[in-house]
């Protein structure tokens, strides 16, 4: 049976110290956290070129058309 872990600490505060956690870093941090998960879901499906994106608009890139014959032409 393992015991739990116990804090110690490194430096001794004031007990009469109050933390006060600033609630706009709070609220910046989630709004950059919901940023990053939905631009790299929109690169995500920015992949698929066979799928329309939010905006009701194809992809711009296409497969390749042309047959590269590396026999053909060649010097």
């Amino acid at each position: 049976v393992r015991r739990p872990s116990v804090y110690l600490p490194t430096r001794d505060h004031p007990p009469d110290q109050v933390i006060i956690t600033e609630k706009t870093n709070i609220l910046l941090r989630y709004l950059h956290q919901q940023w990053d998960k939905k631009s790299s879901s929109k690169k995500r499906d920015a992949g698929r070129c066979g799928f329309y994106l939010d905006d009701e608009m194809p992809c711009k890139k296409r497969g390749r058309t042309d047959t590269c014959n590396p026999d053909a032409d060649s010097p």
